[in-house]
């Protein structure tokens, strides 16, 4: 038993003084002188010893009635806890958006805030973590304003991370009584960890664990995966929608691409179970930002629309490093390109991570430091063209091929040979013949490089099978190579017809596609070909959100990183004050579309420091029993009154 004023209970010790005093009033005696009157005597001797008795029982009675009224007063209880400490109470909400996934009664983040705020306690302190914030001593009406305020976001966070954050929280409340509370569907991507190194974290945690899975009874989910374009033609695009079923097989399902509220396009079709499909879809070629839509009630709405933003067509940015006059420029016309010719020596290499096609010929002159950034370059996608001189020699020329790891040359050849083969499947040549041409003029050489080089697609052979132009893939972008040089004296490349469709869809080919869209949580990069002025910055912007992203400024362009903002799938676009730069899609995460959940059973099973519920009203109504502790203050209320009336009753009839 358990006192919630002990302090009360000294009281007790005053119980002595009565004892005191009729103990000593039992030590006088009385003299009375009688004669000849024995019986009377014995008579009084017989009231003397019955009114003792009455005297101990009235004592005894009274002593217990007010040793009750005292016990009374300290308001005793029964509590299976220290009463001594408090309470406080740990809960983690997921606001994931797999949380917008429908039960029963609508969405299950709504309902579980609905039925949070009707179960939890009034004891003690609360604290609340969700995926967003952390908010701690909470009283009950303030934990339910708090609730009222939470919404859907795009982050998610592994329980490996809540334990950490719930055990810093625990650790400044080392006094109290700690329960902790996870409220989630527990989609795998929440869980971070193996199952295994899981249950060792959880036997780490000091409080009482208790998992609450809240699942919807929908269990097939479509979702449109990604999209990429195929071809571009004048009026028009072909694209390929990724579309992702989890699930039954299912018909008649209708993807559509609007323009804010106008249809442009539209296709059937059907999908099979657990089944990844690719939709080709035709839209106009002069639309800007379009949205995908499939019309399906499914686990997961919010993945079932895609966003995507086209770039304006801008001229493509060539640059030319030769000391020569060279051919090119009657191929890279003013209306389609952006053709700079400059002396390799005098470049400065801060334009080459502006340029699309960085062509140099002659690389016998390609110093160190421009190797070094000429690899960056094609580390960030760019595409690089590699015509030698018939002054190069190879073991000058190597020392960058190895840079690359495309393999070696291994010696220069003077003797005439003939260009012989075209390989049609090449993208650089692809559609380019209606059919394979088999009397073509072809062209010759009087002077080539042969060589040993890897992984290497041939775009033009010769006789001997060795390549003429190959292309190498280099990290995300490409370096071609050409075996022969292009001087009159060398070779007769520069006057056949092959020159222009080769070269020129090259430079097509190198032009920096901006991406379709982004997603909303990650690390974006987004590249502006923007020319800032001095003191300004780009902020991104839509109806609802403005905000200014960490930029990087280059000469000629700005590089935007995104992370945390935004938080919505949408549009939005990139501005310089009033003016829009370029307009950009995001869209959520497709982690958060999976059907792979946690089996909240393999873990509490196994460890007793953790207990699951099946509804939140089961695992708060727990808590509250714990919480509570059974109070005797009446009980001994009653024997108070029960001793009280006792006494009355010695006192009158005995």
């Amino acid at each position: 038993m358990q006192f919630k004023h002990p302090e009360i209970l000294y009281a007790l010790f005053a119980l002595l003084i009565p004892i005191l005093i009729h103990l000593f009033q039992l030590q006088r005696f009385t003299k009375v002188s009688f004669t000849n009157v024995s019986f009377l005597k014995q008579i009084e001797l017989q009231t003397r010893k019955s009114s003792r008795l009455k005297k101990w029982l009235v004592l005894t009675v009274r002593l217990l009635a007010f040793a009750a009224i005292i016990i009374a007063f300290a308001q005793p209880f029964f509590s299976e806890n220290d009463s001594s400490k408090s309470w406080h109470t740990l809960i983690y909400l997921d606001n994931s958006l797999s949380m917008q996934a429908k039960g029963e009664r609508g969405e299950i983040l709504k309902r579980t805030i609905q039925d949070l705020a009707v179960a939890i306690t009034d004891t003690g302190t609360h604290s609340l973590i969700t995926n967003d914030q952390v908010v701690t001593d909470l009283t009950k009406d303030a934990l339910k304003e708090l609730l009222k305020k939470i919404d859907y976001v795009s982050t998610q966070v592994a329980i490996k991370t809540v334990l950490l954050q719930s055990k810093q929280l625990q650790d400044k409340h080392l006094n109290k009584h700690q329960n902790l509370f996870l409220l989630s569907d527990f989609q795998k991507p929440l869980v971070e960890e193996k199952t295994r190194e899981l249950k060792n974290v959880l036997d780490k945690q000091k409080s009482k664990i208790n998992f609450i899975q809240l699942a919807s009874k929908i269990e097939t989910n479509i979702s449109i995966d990604s999209v990429s374009v195929i071809d571009n033609n004048l009026d028009s695009r072909n694209i390929s929608v990724f579309i992702k079923n989890q699930g039954v097989a299912i018909e008649n399902l209708s993807l559509t691409a609007y323009q804010e509220q106008t249809i442009i396009a539209k296709t059937s079709f059907a999908i099979a179970e657990n089944e990844t499909k690719t939709i080709q879809l035709r839209i106009p070629n002069n639309l800007t930002n379009v949205k995908l839509q499939i019309d399906y009630l499914d686990r997961f709405t919010y993945d079932n629309s895609y966003y995507i933003s086209f770039q304006n067509k801008r001229r493509i940015k060539v640059l030319l490093l030769t000391k020569e006059n060279t051919f090119l420029e009657r191929i890279y016309t003013k209306d389609e390109f952006d053709f700079t010719k400059k002396n390799i020596n005098e470049v400065g290499y801060d334009i080459i991570d502006t340029q699309d096609l960085v062509i140099i010929e002659g690389i016998s002159k390609i110093t160190t430091s421009l190797q070094n950034t000429l690899l960056t370059y094609l580390e960030n996608g760019g595409h690089l063209v590699l015509l030698p001189t018939k002054s190069d020699q190879v073991e000058k020329m190597n020392p960058f091929f190895n840079r690359l790891r495309i393999g070696q040359l291994q010696n220069k050849r003077t003797d005439s040979l003939h260009m012989t083969k075209i390989h049609y499947a090449h993208p650089i040549l692809r559609n380019v013949f209606e059919k394979e041409v088999k009397n073509f003029q072809y062209p010759k050489v009087n002077t080539y490089f042969e060589g040993s080089l890897r992984h290497s697609q041939p775009i033009l052979s010769f006789e001997n099978q060795q390549a003429f132009i190959t292309s190498f893939a280099m990290s995300k972008g490409l370096v071609y190579w050409a075996a022969a040089p292009f001087d009159k004296k060398s070779s007769n490349f520069t006057k056949a017809p092959l020159i222009v469709p080769v070269f020129y869809n090259i430079a097509k080919n190198s032009l920096k596609q901006a991406q379709l869209s982004y997603r909303v949580g990650v690390e974006n990069q987004v590249v502006i070909p923007y020319k800032l002025q001095n003191d300004a910055v780009l902020h991104i912007k839509n109806a609802q959100v403005d905000f200014i992203p960490r930029q990087e400024i280059h000469p000629e362009t700005v590089r935007l990183f995104t992370s945390n903002d935004p938080q919505t799938a949408g549009f939005y676009q990139v501005k310089d004050k009033e003016e829009i730069i370029q307009n950009i899609a995001y869209n959520y995460p497709k982690e958060e579309s999976n059907l792979d959940f946690l089996d909240i059973a393999s873990l509490t099973n196994s460890n007793a420091n953790t207990q699951s519920y099946d509804t939140i009203k089961d695992a708060f109504s727990n808590l509250s029993k714990e919480q509570s502790s059974t109070a005797y203050f009446k009980w001994f209320v009653l024997v108070a009154i029960l001793f009280l009336l006792t006494e009355i009753l010695l006192l009158k009839y005995l």
